[in-house]
């Protein structure tokens, strides 16, 4: 609709799988220099790494899902490196993280601060152990109202639920 507007994004993926296509896609040349890449992991940043469990299918993620799987070490990404990357402020995050949420929100509230639309994808075996109540309450803390949300879905491959959540920065000033 704009083409003239050049938009910026900061990818933060923990993923082994995901590294070369994210790399191929910012190194196009239309995309060159709007946007960035981070290997790294959404968590509790004073733990400096944290376990990630890559699958060969989709909902890679901090929390072990089987016996059998084997994590690797991750970076966390911390706020300062995100600012560093991609300065604020932001008009959107779009956040799904496969239950790092609760950490998001928690461990990263000047991010938030900076920002005018969140939409994230919850799960309800976050960190915070509340499910979507603990999660909207959070937000809420964060001076965010929620605009738009999907009903709970029975997630697949484990218990628990998922959704989506659209919720705007009451606070935000650009």
């Amino acid at each position: 609709i704009n083409p003239d507007i050049k938009i910026s994004s900061l990818m933060i993926e923990s993923s082994t799988n995901c590294r070369r296509s994210l790399k191929n896609l910012i190194d196009q040349k239309d995309l060159k220099d709007r946007y960035k890449y981070i290997f790294g992991a959404i968590a509790n940043p004073s733990k400096k790494t944290i376990d990630f469990f890559d699958r060969p299918y989709m909902a890679s993620s901090t929390f072990k899902s089987n016996i059998q799987e084997i994590s690797t070490k991750v970076c966390i990404t911390t706020a300062e490196e995100i600012s560093d990357m991609l300065p604020p402020p932001y008009d959107l995050i779009k956040c799904d993280i496969e239950g790092s949420e609760w950490d998001f929100l928690t461990y990263y509230p000047d991010i938030l601060r900076k920002t005018q639309y969140l939409l994230l994808e919850w799960h309800s075996w976050h960190d915070g152990g509340g499910g979507l109540d603990q999660i909207i309450k959070r937000l809420q803390a964060l001076q965010f109202n929620i605009e738009k949300s999907s009903n709970p879905q029975p997630a697949v491959g484990r218990q628990g639920q998922v959704g989506l959540l659209l919720a705007k920065n009451t606070n935000y000033k650009s």
